[in-house]
Formats: structure tokens, C-alpha cells, sequence
């Protein structure tokens, strides 16, 4: 076998490896990112039933705002009723008495009502802090377990990519970056033994003088439907 091919067995040898690291690796991050999904739902909860409930205080302030003006106004009519003399005079202010009562009745039932669902909306935003408090604890022994987990792939992959650095180093040029170029348009290996008479990869024919090259390792040759690099194995 050609010396550059060997070498360059070798570098795919490598790649390979990188490659499983990476699936584990990513496989891992598959994971925490299941936790972080669940922590993000919690917290959009959390975070929505906080806010319903600033918004409903806030409602509820406001209105509270506006029944002590209307109790203002009507103490103003109260004060002005005493001094009102004329029949009709005392009639329409009467009568303006009884209206701003109703309005203002029917004011402090609304706020008795928006009270109650703050109450409510203050509670439900209580247990969602609760609920999102106790998944990080439930979590963390799984955040743990996985962050060791991820640690080790990381360390193990830093390692995987100076052996892969070094391989590559001792393959030439022109043939790693033909190498290079076939790996990123394919997801299988690239250095493919031949089968038979046939590239291993697609089962092209491959002619006898060029099959007679590469198992003599005077040509570095690559099959010409699918662009794999071969090799003999015997």
C-alpha cells in the first residue's frame, strides 16, 4: 500500500473518532438541553403569573383611585345639599346624590371583585415560583451528573483533535485537502477499499490497470462515480 495511504488511513481513522466523541458529546448537550427546556417553561410560567398579578394590582390600585374621588365628589354634593334652599334645587341634587351613589356602589363591588383576583392571581404566581424553585433543586443532581458527563467528552475530544491535528500534519497536501473536500460533502468514510473489482463504496467497476496500480501502491487513485479515495486491502 502507498505510504501516503496509509498515513491517510490513519488520519480517517482519527477523524472516525472525533466523529463519535462529537455524537456523544452532542447527545449529552441533547440532554441539559431537555433540563434547560423545562426550566425556560417554568420560568415563562412563573414570569406570566407575576406579571397577571402586577397587572391586576395595578387595576385594582387604579380603580381604588377612582372610588376615592368619586367619595370625594360625593362629599362635595353632600356639603352642597345642606346649602341648597329651593324645592327643585334640593330635588336635583338629591337626585345627583342618588345617581353618584349607585355608580360609586357599584365601583366598590368591582373593586371588591378585582381584590379577590388579585388575591387569586397573587397565590397562582406564589406557586409557580414554588414549582420553578423546586425543579432547579430536582434538577440539579441530573445537572451534575451530565456537566461531569459533558466535562469528560469535552477533555476527551480536546485529545481526540490533537491526535487528529497530528495525523493530519503527516499527510501532504494536495491529498489531505482532496481528503478534506470529500469528507465535507460526504458523511461516510472517504479512503474506501476496493471489493472485488469494484470501488467498496458505490460497486463501480473500477478497469484492471488502475485496480493493478493501487494494490501494487504506485497510484494513489479515487473511484470516478463517487470520488472515494481507494486502496487495496490485500
Amino acid at each position: 500500500m502507498h505510504d501516503d495511504l496509509v498515513k491517510l488511513l490513519d488520519l480517517q481513522e482519527k477523524d472516525l473518532t472525533l466523529l463519535a466523541v462529537d455524537a456523544r458529546l452532542q447527545s449529552v448537550l441533547g440532554e441539559l438541553e431537555a433540563i434547560e427546556a423545562a426550566v425556560r417553561k417554568a420560568e415563562d410560567t412563573a414570569a406570566r403569573a407575576t406579571q397577571a398579578a402586577q397587572d391586576a394590582a395595578r387595576r385594582r390600585d387604579e380603580l381604588e383611585a377612582k372610588i376615592d374621588s368619586y367619595r370625594k365628589m360625593q362629599e362635595r354634593r353632600r356639603t352642597r345639599l345642606e346649602t341648597v334652599r329651593g324645592v327643585k334645587e334640593i330635588a336635583a341634587a338629591t337626585a345627583e346624590m342618588d345617581l353618584s351613589r349607585s355608580v360609586l356602589a357599584k365601583e366598590e363591588t368591582d373593586w371588591v371583585r378585582s381584590a379577590d383576583a388579585v388575591a387569586q392571581l397573587e397565590k397562582d404566581a406564589g406557586v409557580a415560583q414554588k414549582n420553578l424553585a423546586e425543579l432547579h433543586s430536582a434538577q440539579q443532581p441530573a445537572r451534575d451528573e451530565i456537566g461531569g458527563r459533558r466535562d469528560a467528552l469535552e477533555k476527551e475530544r480536546r485529545s481526540a483533535l490533537k491526535l487528529r491535528d497530528a495525523a493530519a500534519g503527516g499527510v501532504g497536501k494536495p491529498l489531505r485537502s482532496r481528503y478534506e473536500r470529500l469528507r465535507s460533502a460526504r458523511s461516510s468514510t472517504v479512503v474506501v477499499a476496493l471489493n472485488g473489482t469494484a470501488c467498496g463504496a458505490c460497486f463501480t467497476t473500477v478497469p484492471l490497470n488502475r485496480r493493478s496500480q493501487i494494490r501494487s501502491g504506485t497510484l494513489i487513485d479515487w473511484c470516478e462515480a463517487c470520488g472515494v479515495i481507494l486502496y487495496a486491502t490485500e
